[in-house]
């Protein structure tokens, strides 16, 4: 099998993106169905199950070809579908589009991930000390109740701005915030605004607002 790599990096087009090798180390891909993956990625929206050609690039038999055919679509990374060719004739073609949906998905989540974890540094450095448990717990719940760390960081600001640094009168700037319906920081501006516009303060602080003492 180490010809089989060999060959891979003498290829001049050989080039595997990170998502893709995340997903086959997540799924816990052996290295035949990796390759079968990887040569079906590489044919774009018309691979096919050409054992003689992949018998020819990658050294593999047959039934190590057909085994790992058949564990990667067990595993739903691929789905086989029909479609005619230019002659009008019915032929198997490869979809990988579930494939390419835990891609979506792993990046949506590592996304996710990297902006909760932005929330809590930014608390963090705010109090220049890690959270409490207590605070970890209430942030938790924050985002539990479907809070987004948008509207979680305009509320830090917010209370920075209004010189109350605590997670008490955050959460119920935050609170305040979801009574009214707002998901964003932006939703946030709008809101006040219009406030200014209507009441035609010119010189507003658009941060300098009380938010625990508002008269509707």
């Amino acid at each position: 099998m180490g010809d089989t790599i060999v060959k891979l990096y003498q290829k001049q087009n050989f080039v595997i993106s990170e998502d893709i090798l995340r997903i086959i180390r997540k799924n816990n891909l052996t290295l035949d169905e990796a390759l079968l993956i990887i040569y079906f990625s590489h044919m774009k929206n018309h691979a096919m199950l050409d054992v003689d050609d992949i018998k020819t690039k990658f050294g593999m038999d047959e039934l190590d070809i057909m085994k790992a055919f058949a564990h990667i679509t067990e595993k739903n990374l691929i789905t086989i579908k029909m479609e005619r060719n230019r002659d009008n004739k019915m032929e198997e073609i490869i979809d990988l589009t579930p494939f390419y949906e835990s891609i979506a998905i792993d990046l949506g989540d590592e996304v996710h991930n990297n902006s909760v974890a932005s929330v809590f540094n930014s608390f963090e450095q705010e109090l220049g000390r890690p959270l409490s448990s207590m605070e970890t717990s209430l942030i938790n719940n924050w985002l539990d109740r479907g809070i987004s760390e948008d509207l979680i960081n305009a509320a830090l600001k917010e209370a920075i701005f209004n010189g109350t640094f605590t997670l008490r009168y955050i959460d119920a700037i935050i609170s305040e915030w979801n009574r009214k319906g707002f998901k964003t920081g932006a939703d946030v501006d709008v809101y006040l605004k219009k406030r200014k516009n209507n009441k035609q303060k010119r010189n507003e602080d658009l941060f300098d607002y009380n938010w625990l003492d508002e008269d509707e």
